[in-house]
């Protein structure tokens, strides 16, 4: 019988069951972070010229978009594993560009009021298609195409959070940069819309589920529902730990990046595009590196990357900034400069690497006629993460007046909290994964 290879990333791109999902869920992340760090942007350069609380403001968007995860997540999963997936898809690309063209409006017209709405309202169409976004792939892929297929995924959102992010630097600074904006806002949500068309159709999975539209009873009810399996729960503790770390790292490295090392702001966004693009990376080196179907070997692989990784980050910091406003090429002509480099690179690599075999088994331990409502469950524990991860930083470089290199060194032992647990339960990752980096004499 003729040995399978191993499923490509190109040949799931161009295949009609993914790659118009890929590119409505890639535009769809570029159109949110470009609104809301253009949004954060007005708040940075214009309120503050203004006598407005630029905290105040900033903390007030980041709340926002995350709020609606807590709220609506349960109800996106009963719709998701209730009705036809792609026509739910097409519904909310449509409502995307209805919302974009009030964006362009309310960007334009300088209403503040209107962006916060607006911001709110794209946040709570992005937690509606979370769900379907995971749960569609097992219905369009193999099995053997599932590990791949969440590591486009991942690279697709991180690589969007970046390039979104960027756009808003970059157009904001025209003349005309905040007309351009809204423009590109609309073209991307139409363009959005026009992949969702080209989906394969992904049938109901459970026709016979009663909704329930009570954000509490519901988001309750998936929770306890979750947590009653033990794999699923401890499935959902280890993603919502690569939310911590995600929004820990990505909030604290602009500022490392200036006050710490003493870089522009040409230097914060390469830090910053080192980390996502890392992120990028392991997701599909997982997939090249695993010998498993779901990437279990790969856990604690990328758990030890990032333990390793961020102390070395405490260590490769220098113990002075470099002059005011350093520019890149300044800091990366230093030994120092290269060596955070490649630390912020390998943590973004190794969280990849963690967070693919997650989603992946978290797919294959969930009911197909349950497996949307598990995803918004593990949606709602992450928030609470990546929500705990804000105030914990907030308590310790705040009161505790903590240094930054301090704080990233607490984080990387802290991976050993989740290292524990993996050892703890007795799973087969941490062996599979010391097997595969050993040497093989050791284990004759």
């Amino acid at each position: 019988m003729k040995e399978q290879h191993p499923p490509r990333a190109a040949d799931l791109l161009s295949s009609q069951r993914f790659g118009p999902f890929f590119s409505t869920l890639f535009l769809g992340a570029i159109n949110d972070n470009l609104f809301k760090n253009t949004l954060i942007l007005i708040f940075v350069f214009q309120s503050s010229h203004q006598g407005g609380d630029v905290d105040k403001l900033t903390n007030l968007a980041a709340g926002l978009f995350m709020l609606p995860y807590l709220l609506f997540s349960g109800i996106a999963g009963e719709l998701a594993d209730r009705f036809e997936k792609s026509s739910l898809i097409r519904i909310l690309k449509l409502s995307e560009l209805g919302l974009m063209i009030l964006a362009a409006q309310a960007l334009l017209s300088q209403n503040t009021e209107l962006m916060f709405i607006l911001l709110f309202l794209m946040a709570t169409q992005s937690a509606f298609f979370s769900p379907i976004k995971f749960s569609i792939i097992p219905q369009h892929l193999e099995p053997r195409q599932w590990l791949i297929g969440n590591s486009l995924v991942e690279l697709g959102t991180f690589s969007a959070i970046l390039l979104g992010t960027l756009l808003a630097g970059i157009l904001f600074k025209l003349s005309e940069g905040t007309l351009v904006i809204s423009a590109l806002l609309v073209v991307i949500a139409l363009a959005g819309w026009s992949f969702s068309r080209k989906i394969p159709l992904a049938p109901t999975v459970n026709p016979d589920l009663k909704l329930t539209f009570n954000p509490i009873t519901i988001n309750a009810n998936i929770l306890m529902q979750s947590w009653k399996r033990p794999k699923i729960r401890f499935l959902q503790l280890c993603i919502a730990w690569f939310w911590f770390l995600g929004a820990a790292y990505l909030t604290q490295v602009p500022h490392y990046a200036e006050a710490v090392l003493g870089g522009d702001s040409i230097s914060v966004s390469w830090l910053l595009c080192c980390f996502t693009l890392g992120i990028g990376a392991g997701s599909l080196l997982c997939n090249r590196l695993s010998q498993d179907r779901l990437g279990r070997d790969m856990v604690a692989i990328g758990l030890l990357g990032l333990l390793v990784f961020g102390v070395d980050l405490y260590f490769a910091t220098p113990a002075n900034p470099l002059p005011n406003d350093a520019g890149l090429m300044q800091l990366l002509s230093s030994f120092k400069g290269l060596r955070v480099t490649a630390d912020i690179i390998l943590i973004g690599l190794f969280a990849g690497c963690y967070i693919v075999p997650l989603y992946t088994q978290i797919l294959a331990a969930s009911g197909a006629d349950k497996r949307a409502r598990v995803i918004a469950a593990n949606n709602i524990i992450s928030a609470v993460y990546m929500i705990a991860s804000a105030t914990i930083a907030a308590l310790l470089l705040g009161w505790a007046e903590m240094s930054l290199p301090s704080f990233f060194l607490i984080l990387a032992l802290a991976n050993l909290i989740t290292l524990a647990m993996i050892l703890h339960k007795r799973s087969i990752w941490l062996s599979a994964s010391l097997v595969r980096i050993l040497p093989k004499r050791w284990f004759r």
